[in-house]
C-alpha cells in the first residue's frame, strides 16, 4: 500500500525526544517525521542507538518520566498521544496499537503459562468469560505456526524455544486484532532459519488480520521482500526514506549505501569481502555539527556544508528524500551501492 493515498493511521511530526542523564543531556530524536497507512509494512532501519526503538516507544508513551522529555506531535487517527493521560493509552495499548519486544523472555512472565498472558491481554480489551479468553489464546498460538496449540497454551515461557516465544509474543500482539503492530527487532536473538519463520509469520499473520506494521531492525537484510517503505535513521533523525524496491536499487544517503554493502548477497560472489561502514557512530551527548554522518563519509565536503549545517530531507533525483547535500551529485554520477 502506498502511504498518502488515504489518511494514515499514525502521524508522527517533528517527534524529538531527550533524556536527562548525569553525564548531560542524550538527544535520542531529533525532529523526526514518519507515518503509516492503514496496512502499511514500514521499516525503520539503522545501527544500534540510532533512535528507533525510541521513536517506536514515543508512541505507545512508554519512556521513562521525567528522565525522558519529549516534543513534536504523534497522532493517531487524528487523535494525540504525546501529551495523553495514562487512560487513554492503556485503552490503546495492545488493542489498538499493539509491540512485539525484542526479547521475549524477559517480555513474557515466567511465572504464568503463555496461555494465561494472551488471555489476560484479551480479557484486558474485550467482554469475553475466561473461557473464549482462552480458546482464543489457543487460535491465536495455532495462528502464528505453533504446534499442538491446546497443549503448549498451558506451558510456560522457558518451555518454549526462542522462536516459539518470539511467535507467542506475536499471538499476543495480535490477539486483539490491532490496526498497527510494531516489531522491534523482533528476530535479533534467532539464528538465520528462525529469523525467516518467524518474519514469514509475522507478514502473514499481520496480513490476514489487515493490521499495519512498523518494523524496527538494524538490517536492512530483512526488510527485503517484505516492507513497503523504508525509513533509514542516523544519530537521531532520519537521513533517507521511500518505497523499499526503490530504495533497494537506487539508494541516495551514503549512510544507506553503506548498510548495503555491508549485508551479503546469495547471488555475490564470496569471495569478494563485506565492506564494513568505516568509524563508530557518535555520542549523542555530544553529537557532531553539521551532517551526523560526516566524519564516517567518503563523500563530505566542507564546501557543501556538510561539516557546519544539517541537511533537511528533500527530494532527489531518484525520486525520494533523502538528507545529504551530495545527494544530487552522488545520483548524477551514478554512484550507488555495490550490489
Amino acid at each position: 500500500m502506498t502511504a498518502g493515498l488515504v489518511d494514515p493511521l499514525l502521524e508522527i511530526k517533528e517527534l524529538t525526544v531527550d533524556f536527562h542523564t548525569d553525564d548531560g543531556d542524550v538527544h535520542a530524536v531529533r525532529s523526526v517525521d514518519l507515518s503509516v497507512a492503514p496496512g502499511e509494512v514500514v521499516a525503520v532501519v539503522g545501527e544500534s542507538g540510532s533512535g528507533k526503538s525510541v521513536t517506536a516507544m514515543s508512541v505507545l508513551g512508554l519512556l521513562p518520566k521525567p528522565q525522558a522529555k519529549l516534543s513534536g506531535s504523534i497522532q493517531w487517527r487524528g487523535t494525540e498521544l504525546l501529551d495523553a493521560d495514562e487512560s487513554l493509552l492503556r485503552m490503546v495499548r495492545g488493542d489498538e496499537i499493539a509491540m512485539i519486544f525484542q526479547d521475549p523472555l524477559t517480555a513474557l512472565n515466567p511465572v504464568h503459562t503463555v496461555g494465561t498472558q494472551i488471555s489476560e491481554m484479551v480479557r484486558t480489551h474485550r467482554d469475553v468469560s475466561k473461557k473464549e479468553a482462552r480458546s482464543r489464546a489457543i487460535d491465536m498460538l495455532k495462528a502464528v505456526n505453533i504446534p499442538q496449540p491446546e497443549r503448549r497454551v498451558d506451558m510456560y515461557p522457558h518451555e518454549y524455544s526462542g522462536g516459539m516465544r518470539q511467535r507467542a509474543m506475536i499471538a499476543m500482539a495480535l490477539s486483539c486484532d490491532p490496526d498497527l503492530v510494531i516489531a522491534d527487532e523482533p528476530t535479533t536473538a534467532l539464528d538465520v532459519t528462525v529469523q525467516a519463520q518467524v518474519l514469514d509469520v509475522l507478514v502473514d499473520a499481520t496480513q490476514d488480520q489487515g493490521a499495519a506494521v512498523i518494523l524496527i531492525t538494524h538490517d536492512l537484510g530483512v526488510v527485503a521482500g517484505m516492507a513497503d517503505r523504508v525509513a533509514v535513521m542516523y544519530a537521531g533523525r532520519i537521513v533517507e526514506q521511500g518505497p523499499a524496491l526503490e530504495l533497494f536499487e537506487e539508494p541516495s544517503h551514503p549512510y544507506t549505501m553503506g548498510l548495503l554493502n555491508s549485508i551479503p548477497h546469495l547471488e555475490s560472489d564470496f569471495t569478494l569481502p563485506l565492506i564494513p561502514i568505516g568509524g563508530q557512530p557518535p555520542s549523542m551527548l555530544n553529537p557532531p555539527s553539521g551532517c551526523a554522518f560526516h566524519p564516517r563519509c567518503k563523500y563530505a565536503k566542507f564546501e557543501s556544508g556538510c561539516t557546519e549545517l544539517m541537511p533537511e530531507l528533500e527530494l532527489t533525483g531518484r525520486g525520494h528524500p533523502v538528507a545529504c547535500f551530495r545527494a544530487a551529485e552522488i545520483a548524477a554520477a551514478g554512484e550507488s551501492a555495490v550490489l
